[in-house]
């Protein structure tokens, strides 16, 4: 059997404003609407090539947050960039954390809030590479 991850919902109080947060801050595309087929989710994810279908997507849906989420996490390319995050979030309120550079596994990051409340890490340094190689059995 072969398995692949390829989404997560989570419910959120403000789809507008979480749409534009994902959208606008995390770099994501609306890839499918479904309240345009009278459905009540969208789903959120990296732009796909033409004719491609998206990796893996974030699916939001208005709902009651009845759980936290402990957070979302993006890899940004440049330390600039995080930073660029922090100061728009500490801007609109929404910074939490950082930027701070921390180094090993954690790197450069900011940890800010989104609109229903849920916190997204932003980093930069953070070493995905070889880590199912390294972990095997």
């Amino acid at each position: 059997m072969s398995i692949r991850w390829t989404h997560f919902t989570v419910p959120v109080t403000n789809i507008e404003g979480s749409i534009r947060f994902f959208t606008e801050v995390c770099g994501l595309a609306v890839v499918r609407d479904r309240r345009l087929e009278g459905g009540g989710t969208v789903w959120l994810g990296p732009a796909p090539r033409p004719g491609a279908d998206p990796d893996f997507v974030v699916v939001i849906a208005l709902g009651e947050i009845r759980e936290p989420l402990d957070h979302f996490g993006f890899q940004c390319e440049t330390r600039e960039e995080v930073a660029g995050i922090a100061e728009r979030a500490r801007a609109t309120g929404n910074l939490v954390k950082g930027p701070e550079d921390v180094g090993g596994s954690v790197g450069y990051f900011v940890l800010i809030r989104e609109p229903s409340g849920h916190l997204v890490e932003f980093t930069h340094g953070q070493p995905l590479k070889g880590l199912a190689s390294s972990n095997a059995a």
